[in-house]
């Protein structure tokens, strides 16, 4: 029998590692968006986790590692909610309508806890050389994805206005900024007003060429 296959209690060793890694990214978020990655340890995570040092170790070797799993796994989940708002999308569709609806998806998805929003656009943050250069990274990433939605939200003859790398940056840089003024806010308005804002600037990204 593999290690995966083994059952423990009843559960495979998998189900059960993953559930531990889980449990570890959570605490993590929960700790980090609250008092702030550098104001937090190693033995904070596992005490916040109900977990062991040593299976913290079985999981990742430093706190970093978890801040960026952390992190990844907040990006990852935003853009799948951003495909799945792109996926109702029809086949003529209008700029403004599918931009709110994936804008909306995407920071529905990160500001649906402020924990999460804390540490995407503000934790990460010069933390280090590495998390800084996997931060762009992600923002390249990014802008693929953009790039790649763009005939799905303006129809096939659309396409990024100017340097795509450029504009998608514009972009990015805007959801970044307003997403942490949006944090610091008392009270804090609903999401979809910075949908509102943000709906305009994305648009004017877009260049519909004449069929």
């Amino acid at each position: 029998m593999t290690i995966e296959g083994r059952q423990y209690g009843g559960r495979a060793v998998t189900e059960r590692k993953a559930e531990r890694r889980q449990r570890f990214l959570d605490a993590a978020i929960r700790i980090f968006g609250e008092r702030g990655y550098a104001n937090c340890s190693l033995a904070d995570v596992c005490a916040a986790a109900g977990l062991s040092k040593r299976q913290f170790y079985e999981e990742f070797q430093t706190r970093e590692d978890v801040l960026v799993a952390a992190y990844d796994q907040i990006q990852d989940q935003a853009g799948a909610a951003l495909a799945t708002a792109l996926s109702t999308m029809g086949s003529d569709p209008d700029p403004t309508e599918t931009v709110t609806q994936a804008l909306s998806g995407f920071l529905g998805s990160i500001g649906s806890d402020p924990h999460r929003a804390k540490v995407a656009f503000v934790e990460v943050v010069g933390v280090s050389e590495r998390m800084e250069q996997h931060r762009r990274e992600r923002r390249h990433a990014w802008t693929d994805i953009i790039r790649l939605a763009v005939p799905p939200l303006a129809g096939t003859n659309a396409a990024i206005r100017g340097n795509p790398e450029l504009a998608a940056s514009a972009l990015i840089g805007a959801i970044n900024g307003l997403a942490h003024e949006w944090l610091l806010s008392e009270p804090r308005p609903p999401v979809s007003d910075l949908v509102e804002v943000l709906v305009p600037m994305a648009v004017s990204l877009i260049l519909r060429e004449p069929s």
